[in-house]
């Protein structure tokens, strides 16, 4: 009997390796974990839209001394990196979610550009200035390819899932370079976002009746392009790092 119980064992084991290989097994088993990546970025990106909204009037309010609190009758922040203590206060109102972990993985950093040159700071108040929210962290390797150095299939499926179709979100992309004469070296002059389906968007032409491309991107501003800590991380003009990145511009009118 013993015998019959380790050639059944035997036989059992030699049916395994026959067994068919499960093709959906990236889907069930390494883009949940890309899509977890993903959603850190969405997760503190949504959290610091609150922040802006709730420092901006109506909304906004100035804290006394005395631990009361009056209206505001312009915005309440400034520019820079948003820290967890901005939004996960230990008092008032905290923006992020309950048992969300901050591991510091992913940066979200206010602009105030001026909205007739972007190549110029604007104070945040100014009824001139753009004010703009960006969302980045470092990609890890093993989600790029390793000839192209881009999202390989599983981030980019992952991408499909968590965000679809958005402009303004996937990674920096240069598309103009300028060379320096006498340096030949040759920096970005224009920075912007690559989607998951690239930088081009097919249409449809009802007067050709005929499938058309069109260039459809996200230029990112050139003073965000070149400065603070978005530059520092995810420009290849100072970093060999490539981001995963949301921006959008608060365009909530607030001046009466």
């Amino acid at each position: 009997m013993y015998i019959w119980v380790i050639l059944a064992t035997f036989m059992v084991a030699l049916y395994s390796f026959n067994l068919t290989y499960r093709s959906d097994l990236r889907s069930v088993k390494v883009e949940p974990v890309a899509r977890a990546l993903i959603s850190k970025l969405i997760i503190k990106q949504q959290a610091a839209g609150r922040y802006i909204q709730g420092n901006t009037p109506p909304y906004a309010k100035i804290n006394n001394p005395d631990g009361s609190s009056i209206s505001s009758d312009t915005v309440t922040y400034g520019p820079g990196i948003l820290t967890e203590e901005e939004l996960r206060p230990s008092e008032g109102v905290t923006y992020l979610p309950y048992g969300y972990k901050d591991d510091g993985t992913v940066s979200v950093e206010i602009y105030c550009i001026d909205k007739n040159n972007p190549a110029n700071a604007k104070d945040c108040s100014d009824e001139d200035a753009a004010r703009y929210l960006v969302a980045y962290m470092v990609i890890p390797q093993r989600w790029l390819n390793v000839k192209t150095g881009l999202p390989n299939n599983d981030l980019n499926a992952a991408m499909k899932e968590m965000v679809g179709y958005d402009s303004s979100f996937g990674y920096p992309l240069c598309t103009k370079y300028v060379e320096d004469p006498d340096t030949n070296k040759k920096t970005c002059e224009q920075l912007v976002i690559r989607s998951r389906e690239g930088t081009y968007q097919k249409g449809y032409d009802e007067n050709e009746d005929s499938e058309v491309t069109d260039e459809f991107m996200f230029e990112i501003p050139y003073y965000i392009a070149k400065s603070g800590g978005f530059a520092r991380t995810c420009n290849n003009d100072q970093s060999n790092a490539l981001c995963l990145m949301y921006i959008y511009e608060y365009k909530a009118r607030y001046y009466y």
